[in-house]
């Protein structure tokens, strides 16, 4: 709670300053009380309802969390400045999340990410300092320093689809060099995963979560045997009219380097899109036992993803096709974002495949007045062989998933506000036993976000 504190502080200072300065008060230019004067209060609430209904034999979950962020921005000084942000959350409904299935002797897995997935059963003790960073601005470009959300990439990212995103901590640099060249660099050494309240150096990070299999079928224990130091971003984004290109290289020390280039060409409503993938394992693994690593010497993760679209102020369709190659599992830790290839969705990603086939086929209704959006999305999975670990990381079963997506957004008074309606369904296409599917497939879930940006 020491962050929430701090906060509340700020905030009363803030408004002890007077807004409307009297002579007695004379505002002064460069000092202490005008940076804080300039700053900026900025979070949102949130309501997050979600339920997974299993098959009918199987236990099926609910719960509501509440909560919400509050972020604090000093005025400029010298084009330097500083920010600091807590977030919360606490259940306020729901069912009993622990109850084992009788089948299974499994419980709940989505519910427990609306809260804190390293501690399950906490539901109130839940908060997080998600940024304390200081940032220096010069022209149109910055660099940051601290617990920040960093720079945009298609695998290290903000991934705000619960109640708590990813954050990470350490420098980020932005640098635009003109209108149609930028780059970004970072360098970082910490995270806090998102579902989680706690904050870790990379090494302790990286394999909290479930970590799979090896390729020959050995269960993955690779948590804390990775001594990283950190890990380096490099962006570079050209676009020139309706044309852009983005090149990003992410290394992570000790594991992999990963170079992600995508290409995108829009003309008279029609939109192509190219995504080519290529990762290189570190020699560390090479002196580490099997069942240690995170990745094996000889994989190379390789992957080829597409997409052609159509859209207007109205509707858009899009067909995506993203095929993983037998050269290796395209692997990205789970701890540090979700991957954002052109057929990934909410609740289906790439990350752990080889030799696998994508399709993804995307469709989106668009009024401007009211705000709203309807998008549905269908997906394939093809390739994937349930106890052939090669190219399976965990051990997936090939799959059939329907995503439907409704938004409303408020104007006027109530400017701010929307609501965010999330229904998936999604089945395995072969193994459709209980310890295969439970909380993983043959699912419906409804997932209903209220949202108060201010």
């Amino acid at each position: 709670m020491r962050f929430i504190i701090i906060i509340v502080f700020v905030l009363f200072s803030y408004n002890l300053y007077p807004q409307d300065h009297s002579p007695a008060t004379v505002r002064q230019e460069n000092g202490l009380i005008a940076i804080f004067q300039e700053s900026s209060i900025h979070g949102h609430i949130r309501n997050f309802f979600m339920a997974t209904i299993n098959r009918e034999d199987l236990t099926s979950y609910y719960t509501n969390a509440t909560g919400g962020a509050i972020g604090f921005t000093t005025g400029n000084f010298k084009g330097f400045e500083a920010g600091v942000k807590g977030i919360f959350t606490f259940k306020t409904f729901g069912s009993d999340l622990g109850l084992e299935d009788p089948i299974t002797g499994a419980n709940a897995k989505w519910e427990y990410e609306l809260y804190d997935v390293l501690n399950q059963g906490n539901f109130k003790d839940l908060d997080r300092l998600e940024e304390l960073y200081i940032r220096y601005r010069f022209g149109k470009s910055y660099i940051s320093y601290g617990k920040l959300e960093s720079g945009y990439t298609p695998l290290l990212n903000h991934s705000d689809g619960r109640m708590k995103p990813f954050a990470h901590r350490g420098f980020w640099g932005y640098f635009n060099l003109n209108m149609q060249h930028n780059v970004n660099l970072g360098w970082l050494d910490g995270v806090s995963p998102r579902s989680t309240t706690e904050w870790f150096d990379l090494e302790e990070g990286l394999g909290l979560f479930f970590n799979g299999f090896q390729p020959n079928g050995e269960r993955a224990n690779y948590h804390g045997f990775y001594p990283v130091n950190g890990i380096g971003i490099f962006n570079y984004n050209y676009q020139i009219k309706n044309f852009n290109l983005a090149i990003y290289d992410i290394f992570i020390d000790k594991l992999h380097n990963t170079i992600w280039t995508e290409a995108n060409y829009v003309y008279n409503g029609f939109n192509l899109g190219l995504q080519y993938v290529y990762q290189t394992p570190m020699n560390f693994s090479e002196g580490m036992a099997y069942e240690n690593r995170y990745i094996q010497p000889d994989e190379n993760g390789l992957v080829l993803s597409s997409q052609l679209g159509w859209g207007n102020n109205r509707f858009n369709f899009a067909f995506a096709y993203t095929h993983a190659f037998d050269t290796g599992r395209f692997l990205f830790p789970k701890e540090l974002g979700r991957d954002r290839f052109f057929t990934s969705i909410p609740r289906s990603r790439l990350e752990g495949l080889g030799a696998a086939n994508v399709y993804t086929l995307k469709g989106e209704f668009l009024l401007p007045r009211p705000a709203l959006h309807f998008g549905v999305e269908l997906q394939q999975v093809k390739g994937t062989t349930p106890g052939d670990f090669q190219f399976n990381k965990y051990n997936m079963d090939e799959s059939f998933q329907v995503n439907t997506h409704l938004t409303y957004a408020f104007n006027g008074f109530l400017n701010g506000l929307n609501f965010d309606l999330l229904w998936v369904y999604r089945e395995n296409q072969n193994t459709r036993d209980a310890e295969s599917i439970f909380n993983k497939s043959n699912f419906n879930q409804l997932n209903f976000v209220t949202n108060f940006n201010f």
